[in-house]
Parts: C-alpha cells; sequence; structure tokens
C-alpha cells in the first residue's frame, strides 16, 4: 500500500515538472525521493489535498534550483532557467496587457531586471513569485507613464462546438466602442473560467487573435504538441464554466 502511495506521488511530481517544461532538475528521480520525503513527513492525507501539497512542494524546490541556474556560472544552465523564467512569465504579461508585443517587451525588461536584482531575493524557494512581482510592476510602471487604466491583479463546450462560435459576430454592430466591450467581456470571462495563465494565453490567442498553433507555439516558448494538449484542456473547462455558458447566451442575444 505504502508502495502504491509513493509510485502516485512520484508520477505526480514528474508530471507537475513536466507540464511546466522544468528541466533544471539534473536527478529527477532524487528529486522526486525529496519531495516524497518531505509529504510523508508532513502526513497530508490521500486526495485533493495532497496533490497540491504536492505541487506547491515541487514548485517551492524547483524554485531554488531555477534560483541557483539564474545566478550560477554554468552558461547553458543559466540560459536554459532563463528560457523557463521567460516561459513562465510571458502568459502573465499577456494576461494583463492583451498585447502581444508590449507583453513581450515588458518581459524581457523585468528579465534584465531579475538578472540585476538577483542578490535581493531572499526566499530562493518562493524566486517565481518574486519575479512575478517584479513583472507586475514593470507592466503597472508601464500602464501609468502611458497615463493607461491598470487592469485587475491577477488572482492566487467540446473544439467542434467553439470553432462554430465567432467572437467577432455579424449584427454586432459596428460601433468600435460596443465592439471593445465585448471584446473586454469575453477576455473576463475567459479569464474567471480558466487559471492555468497558458491556457488563457492560448484560447486568447487562438480564437480572439486568431493566431495558428505553430505561432502560439513560438510565443509562449512550448512545442506546438504542448499548445494542442492545453487548448484541448481549456476547452473542456470551458465547456464546463457556468459563467462562459451564461456570457454566450448574452452575447448573442
Amino acid at each position: 500500500m505504502e508502495g502504491s502511495s509513493e509510485k502516485r506521488r512520484r508520477e505526480i511530481i514528474l508530471k507537475t515538472l513536466a507540464d511546466h517544461g522544468w528541466q533544471l532538475a539534473e536527478d529527477q528521480e532524487q528529486f522526486a525521493v525529496e519531495i516524497c520525503a518531505e509529504i510523508c513527513q508532513r502526513g497530508i492525507a490521500d486526495g485533493t489535498q495532497e496533490r497540491t501539497a504536492i505541487q506547491r512542494a515541487v514548485t517551492r524546490r524547483y524554485c531554488g534550483v531555477l534560483h541557483a541556474a539564474c545566478a550560477g556560472s554554468n552558461t547553458s544552465r543559466q540560459r536554459r532557467a532563463f528560457t523557463e523564467l521567460w516561459n513562465y512569465l510571458f502568459p502573465i504579461a499577456l494576461y494583463k496587457t492583451h498585447d502581444t508585443q508590449l507583453a513581450q517587451d515588458l518581459t524581457q525588461q523585468s528579465l534584465v531586471k531579475i538578472w540585476k536584482c538577483l542578490a535581493q531575493c531572499k526566499d530562493p524557494a518562493s524566486f517565481l513569485g518574486w519575479a512575478r512581482m517584479i513583472l507586475i510592476n514593470e507592466v503597472n510602471d508601464w500602464f501609468r507613464k502611458n497615463k493607461r487604466a491598470i487592469l485587475d491583479p491577477i488572482d492566487d463546450i467540446d473544439e467542434t462546438e467553439l470553432n462554430q462560435v465567432s467572437f467577432k459576430p455579424e449584427g454586432a454592430g459596428t460601433d468600435q466602442a460596443e465592439n471593445d466591450d465585448l471584446h473586454r467581456q469575453l477576455l473576463n470571462v475567459i479569464e474567471k473560467c480558466l487559471k492555468d495563465l497558458r491556457q488563457q494565453a492560448i484560447i486568447i490567442e487562438s480564437f480572439l487573435n486568431e493566431r495558428g498553433y505553430k505561432a502560439i507555439a513560438e510565443m509562449l516558448g512550448l512545442t506546438i504538441g504542448n499548445v494542442h494538449v492545453l487548448r484541448h484542456r481549456a476547452l473542456q473547462a470551458l465547456r464546463k464554466c457556468r459563467v462562459f455558458i451564461e456570457s454566450l447566451g448574452d452575447y448573442f442575444k
């Protein structure tokens, strides 16, 4: 029984690393053993609570690995670390700005600031949260300097049917202000229904900005296969989301 529990935990750990594209843990098996020992010591029961605890433990321990790689002298590991940091931060910037070029610029600015301020991160286990705050500050500073309203802060149907839905329907009117308002409403609904920022970005870019798999993969630093999987999961989540279903009814009255 104990062996079965440990195997399940290891599978969750390795899947969490794979889902995020985190490759800097040189010995993933040893990494998994250490996380399993931590969860066992904390005495967390099987179930959803255990899965969440494992995922958080993976993130905290991997943050230490990521921080060390960013600050280290190994050029290839450092390059990989900043690539993974970009992959984490860019969807957040895109979520906040809804502007691909601006999101890229702000993400790059944030990476430069992160590099310069690495020594100021006092808790490497919270490195991603620290990096995220630098990005959010960069985004908010840009909005203030350009006298634009700052967006709300980020809170910690099957494909065939959805493809039949036009997000720019005929008869919606030609008034730009009206169309912009409808666009914002749809963005808000997508963001409420999807908690994964990568899924949000993929749905927004796929359906609202009409980008293909290849363009989205390059934008988010993912493989085309990963984009396909995340898009499929996002569509499944939207189909079950009451807010999304109700909003479609209102949108097409």
